[in-house]
């Protein structure tokens, strides 16, 4: 129950950025508030639909009414209003209940659990909702009267045990819910910011084109790696499309976009996943070969090119067969900048020497 409960108010968590998270606090509580006093009316509706007791029943049409306005009023922010007209609501349902059909069937439960929503819910200052439980404490003085001075509308007999077998049940879930409500909404919203920070961590560090990790990551991985954070043994390759700005010229930026990423696709899929790949810029890639010598990066470079010149790229309709030059060395963890640029300086050696090309 208390997972689906996590679900529930995941699913309703407010999308507004302006909200901190004492206020998401607060709508969620609210809204789960709404939600269980909007499912106890549809019951009593029912119910008093079925027992025959017709003024309850328009009271009971009322209120589920007025619960699906309170709706409203949450998502406007005025949980002010909500939270007085709600604690109003039961109050008149409670002792409209009294007066037609007695207090035998623990009617007095929906004013508890209402009080218990004054403490657990702030949907105002302290002051007010003090305020509201001295009129709570007031609507169960005034039950009492009416059970021992007034004698109900209506006997429904049998039908009194039924509604207070739900009355305990309402007031034992009521009780649950609220008790362990506070814990659940910080839970959920921590969810929410911990996947949140995830989300812009991720949308920093990469290409939003290709998906690719971007420079700003590649800057931060260079860090652990000359602070002797990660395996030491690498080689580097800048990798280019060849005439790619031929292909955005003919078939327009749309087409090179679509390039982009299918070239970013194969290189992934080509690659070991212990390998990096970022987009270094404009059809320009940086690859880090993890754990491998200059010959074997060679050899596995040229068949990533060898398979890429063999295969034809659908981009939007069109079918281009795209090539590249690479140029590769070993890293020199001491001077990554120059081994950077050095693995550019043999990728421009092979565009020179006619393109479509791995270079050491």
């Amino acid at each position: 129950m208390i997972e689906k409960i996590e679900v529930f108010l995941f699913k309703h968590l407010p999308k507004n950025v302006h909200m901190d998270d004492d206020e998401k606090y607060l709508y969620l509580a609210s809204f789960l508030a709404i939600t269980f006093a909007a499912s106890m009316n549809f019951f009593l509706l029912l119910f008093h639909l079925i027992a025959g007791v017709m003024p309850l029943f328009l009271i009971s049409l009322y209120g589920l009414l007025v619960d699906l306005w309170f709706i409203k009023l949450i998502n406007r922010r005025n949980y002010l209003a909500f939270g007085i007209l709600l604690s109003m609501n039961v109050i008149l349902h409670a002792l409209a209940t009294a007066f037609y059909i007695g207090t035998d069937n623990f009617v007095i439960v929906y004013l508890l659990v209402t009080l218990m929503m004054q403490v657990i819910i702030p949907y105002a200052s302290v002051r007010v909702r003090i305020l509201m439980s001295a009129v709570l404490w007031a609507g169960m003085v005034a039950m009492v009267l009416i059970n021992h001075y007034v004698t109900p509308c209506m006997d429904i007999g049998d039908a009194n045990s039924t509604l207070a077998f739900f009355n305990v049940h309402l007031a034992f879930f009521g009780t649950i819910i609220q008790l362990t409500l506070g814990g659940l909404v910080r839970n959920v919203i921590a969810k929410s910011n911990k996947e949140k920070l995830e989300k812009s961590k991720t949308e920093a560090n990469t290409d939003p084109l290709t998906g690719l990790l971007n420079r700003r990551f590649a800057s931060s991985f260079f860090k652990k790696l000359i602070a002797g954070q990660l395996e030491q043994v690498w080689c580097i390759a800048m990798l280019d499309i060849d005439d790619f700005k031929l292909i955005n010229d003919i078939h327009g930026h749309k087409v090179g976009d679509r390039v982009l990423i299918l070239i970013s696709d194969f290189i992934k899929a080509t690659l070991r996943r212990s390998d990096i790949v970022f987009r270094w810029g404009g059809e320009e890639f940086l690859i880090l070969l993890k754990d491998v010598d200059i010959d074997t990066a060679f050899n596995t470079l040229d068949k990533l090119r060898s398979k890429l010149e063999s295969a034809n790229l659908e981009a939007h309709d069109t079918i281009l067969n795209v090539t590249v030059t690479i140029g590769v060395c070993p890293l020199d963890i001491n001077n990554i900048e120059q081994s950077i640029d050095k693995s550019d300086r043999l990728m421009y050696k092979g565009k020179v020497s006619g393109k479509n090309m791995v270079v050491m």
